[in-house]
């Protein structure tokens, strides 16, 4: 299976992120690693409460869990 940026992300988050990331659906998942390909890593990493709360958002504007 090819790596995802996911993948190389996880090591620089802080635990509550891991924590936050490991509990994600797949299709959330997906999504997280479509905005690191836009963002980056590194900009991810610093922003990723604000990422959080956007994919919240998202989730609640369809009233569904992605």
């Amino acid at each position: 299976m090819a790596e995802r940026a996911i993948d190389s992300l996880l090591e620089r988050l802080p635990d509550d992120a891991r924590a936050w990331i490991g509990h994600l659906s797949p299709s959330a998942r997906t999504e997280i690693d479509r905005l690191l390909k836009e963002t980056g890593v590194e900009n991810f990493s610093d922003h990723w409460r604000e990422h959080k709360a956007y994919l919240e958002e998202l989730e609640n504007s369809f009233a569904t869990k992605l």
